[in-house]
């Protein structure tokens, strides 16, 4: 194919659904410091930094005495320093929220909805408040179109690498755009290819590729099977005394709790495996008994399965702490932008100015959009529909 034939391939895949494109790019980005803006908005999650281990028999306790007759349904650490550790209760009406407590003397800091911003964005993000299966499809198609992008983008710039260094030309806003989208994509291909392939790897997962992992030992005692066991503070830390007997290098990020008949203690945490999810590595304790039932370790999953495991790390980046998380976050603004300096280029491209003449820069916007037809019906449909359920489910939490 030559250049021009590589250049509508490059069109068709940005320009129709460049709205709804720069809408799941902008909630991606906004998700990766999601638990960021959760701490700024809510004074509960704002604590002194402590360097101390968590104890989580006291924090259990203390659990405990917030939640009376609430279920428990997981206890959280810290996610970084000055973080409240946090602990997620369900109500009388099954209806999930959380509190907070210090990580050093676990004192009750607040409460706080369900839905705050890191659970709002994620799902806004990753399938727009639809029904799971109808919003990822939808979602994770888009990566088919990010691949076209990006192949289509890196064979119109051969020598891509002389690119990355030359800055917009001045002479005329058509071209200044140009260049604009040109040095962006350059430099933001890297991070384009981790959102294509982790998106590509959603939508297959979804559709028969999912790993298998090692089952978890059911629960043994008959209590257990029949009812949701209150764990008793004693068994929880006998539970807890196990997993780090049985795996001394494991850090415990969470624990989960019995909500319904049959389920166990669920221990999950990290032990140095490159790009797990805590769920790679976990201990199974029997609720009533609090015998160790089976343990799971993550170096010992499947290729499949790590693969797996890897796509969430990457695709929202959490595998550095911090400075991953605001890597990501710059380059997610810069990819959300280049839906914006596409639909300019493409409408300086197709819309004739007077010689000498550009309309503002949001005039120039609006007659890209236009031109996008059908795609922007279908984009604006999409992201209303997000947002308006967005508000349907915080008015009924």
């Amino acid at each position: 194919m030559n250049k021009q034939t590589w250049y509508k391939w490059h069109s068709y895949a940005g320009f129709p659904l460049a709205v709804f494109l720069c809408f799941i790019m902008f909630t991606g980005t906004l998700a990766v410091l999601s638990h960021e803006l959760d701490w700024l908005s809510n004074p509960a999650i704002r604590v002194p930094a402590s360097n101390q281990p968590v104890n989580w028999p006291e924090y259990y306790r203390n659990v405990l005495k917030v939640a009376k007759d609430d279920q428990i349904y997981q206890l959280s650490a810290p996610l970084h320093n000055n973080f409240a550790a946090e602990a997620i209760l369900l109500d009388k009406h099954a209806q999930r929220y959380r509190v907070y407590f210090t990580p050093d003397t676990f004192q009750y800091t607040g409460s706080g909805a369900w839905f705050n911003w890191q659970t709002i964005l994620r799902r806004l993000h990753r399938h727009l408040m639809l029904p799971l299966n109808i919003g990822l499809t939808i979602v994770s198609v888009t990566a088919f179109l990010l691949c076209l992008s990006l192949i289509s983008g890196l064979v119109l710039h051969p020598q891509w690498w002389r690119g990355l260094w030359r800055l917009p030309r001045q002479q005329n806003p058509r071209v200044f755009w140009g260049d604009t989208h040109r040095l962006t994509g350059l430099w933001s291909s890297w991070f384009l290819a981790i959102m294509a392939v982790t998106g590509l790897w959603y939508f297959v997962e979804k559709y028969g590729l999912a790993a298998s992992y090692p089952a978890n030992a059911a629960v043994s005692s008959e209590v257990a099977k029949e009812t949701a066991v209150r764990v008793h503070p004693d068994v929880f830390e006998q539970a807890i005394n196990h997993a780090n007997a049985a795996r001394p290098d494991l850090r415990i990020t969470s624990v989960f709790l019995p909500t319904k008949p049959g389920q166990p203690i669920r221990i999950d945490g990290q032990a140095g495996h490159i790009l797990v999810r805590d769920r790679a590595n976990n201990l199974i304790i029997d609720p009533v008994s609090g015998a160790l039932l089976s343990t799971r370790e993550g170096n010992q999953l499947s290729v499949h399965a790590r693969i797996s495991e890897a796509a969430d790390p990457l695709h929202f980046g959490t595998w550095g702490g911090y400075w991953s998380k605001s890597l990501y976050f710059v380059f997610g603004v810069v990819l959300t932008s280049l839906c914006v300096t596409g639909t300019i280029v493409y409408a300086h491209r197709i819309r004739k100015w007077r010689r000498g003449l550009s309309p503002p820069l949001l005039s120039v916007i609006g007659a890209g959009i236009a031109s996008m037809k059908v795609g922007a019906i279908v984009s604006f449909a999409l992201m209303v529909t997000g947002i308006v359920l967005t508000f349907v489910t915080l008015a009924g939490q």
